[in-house]
């Protein structure tokens, strides 16, 4: 049976991005004893999304930009399309100024491996954009 596409940037994508991390068994090792908070925001939709790491466990929800996180990455719209279809990489985005980064600097390079997870997880599953 084929799986539905979910529509992107909402709700009930980011709670599959969730279910599927949780559920990948080397995200659990490499993120235990981790707790980070990072908000997406697509600027250009006033739409921001929460992802919560508590232990490795990850959960999502929709919240404003001001909610506090250890992390802010913010961009228009069409720039994470071009992220989740693999047509950029997060830190290319970083670098080139497409998706501001608030927060840390040194501690985010530190955390482009889990980062890079979250988004090939997020590309792993179908999308309607």
């Amino acid at each position: 049976m084929a799986q539905s596409a979910i529509q992107f940037y909402t709700a009930g994508f980011f709670e599959e991005l969730a279910r599927r991390l949780n559920a990948d068994e080397d995200w659990g090792r490499q993120m235990k004893g981790q707790h980070l908070r990072i908000n997406c925001t697509a600027s250009d939709r006033q739409k921001s999304f929460l992802i919560s790491i508590e232990d490795g466990r990850v959960s999502t929800q929709e919240v404003t930009t001001e909610v506090p996180a250890d992390f802010r990455l913010e961009g228009p719209y069409k720039t994470w399309v071009q992220l989740c279809k693999g047509e950029w990489e997060i830190d290319q985005l970083i670098q080139t100024g497409r998706i501001r980064l608030a927060g840390s600097m040194p501690d985010a390079m530190r955390l482009m491996g889990p980062l890079n997870l979250i988004v090939l997880t997020a590309r792993s599953f179908p999308k309607e954009f």
